[in-house]
């Protein structure tokens, strides 16, 4: 089967997502970060807006055409791979199938998106702040740049009122937004959504805790359609978060289930 064609941004601006092959580390040392970061550094038709070095995957944001690119982050992943297998003494791929890409289309969600890169060891509990990683372009925003484009960071500091003071408290803030990533980080920080959500709902109304709910199916309706509009879990994880049944869930998804129903765990 012939390989689908990458949608091409209006913008020029696209997220790349690349990850190790099986869910495998990428980078097993610092020395191994490094030697990726001076690749982008030397990549030519990379031009980086921002990115974050995981353990088993990487996140870059960049602009350019959408050919170019292609060819410099199959170069990028070919010398990286090569690197890694003499380093480590091992064969095979590194990297799992080609990159994932999607485009950006707006400036407000280059601003989100940008975000959302700096914030992923935050989201995997690496880091309590964004500023506190270094393998990220976080940095490079409030300081001296290394391989982000001068004219990107002008140009992604421009989209915030006080620049850099603007920019770090937009860091600090909550993004319900998905974006492209791993299945298991969508899935954990869906989760995590949810739990915040279970907590402050518990909170307001001075429950101290959520199995107090299956006795008052209306506040149980209530969290569970809070929990359906603010995050994308299935009804089962709802259901399974709550310890309650999951068609219950289903009933409040249709517009059932406010004033009874079963409540109780399946």
């Amino acid at each position: 089967m012939p390989r689908q064609a990458r949608e091409k941004s209006p913008t020029g601006y696209y997220h790349i997502m690349m990850r190790g092959i099986d869910r495998d580390f990428i980078y097993q040392s610092s020395k191994d970060k490094t030697y990726f970061v001076d690749l982008l550094k030397e990549a030519e038709q990379l031009d980086i807006v921002a990115y974050c070095l995981m353990d088993n995957h990487v996140h870059l944001v960049v602009q350019g055409d959408i050919v170019a690119l292609s060819l410099a982050l199959r170069k990028l992943n070919i010398k990286y791979a090569m690197h890694y297998n003499f380093v480590n003494k091992r064969v095979g791929h590194v990297f799992q199938n080609r990159y994932r890409s999607e485009i950006v289309e707006t400036d407000s969600y280059l601003a989100h998106l940008v975000r959302y890169v700096h914030n992923n060891p935050v989201k995997a509990g690496l880091v309590a702040e964004a500023r506190q990683y270094r393998w990220s372009s976080y940095g490079e925003y409030l300081g001296n740049l290394n391989i982000v484009s001068p004219i990107q960071k002008q140009v992604v500091l421009g989209l915030f009122p006080k620049g850099t003071e603007s920019f770090k408290i937009f860091h600090l803030e909550p993004d319900e937004n998905e974006y492209l990533d791993t299945a298991e980080d969508i899935e954990r920080d869906r989760l995590k959504r949810a739990q915040t959500i279970v907590a402050a709902f518990c909170s307001t109304r001075e429950i101290k805790d959520h199995s107090f709910l299956k006795s008052d199916p209306k506040q149980t309706a209530e969290l569970v359609a809070e929990l359906l509009r603010h995050t994308k879990l299935s009804h089962r994880k709802i259901a399974s978060l709550l310890d309650i049944n999951a068609y219950y869930v289903h009933q409040v998804s249709r517009g059932g289930g406010r004033g009874g129903g079963r409540g109780g765990g399946s």
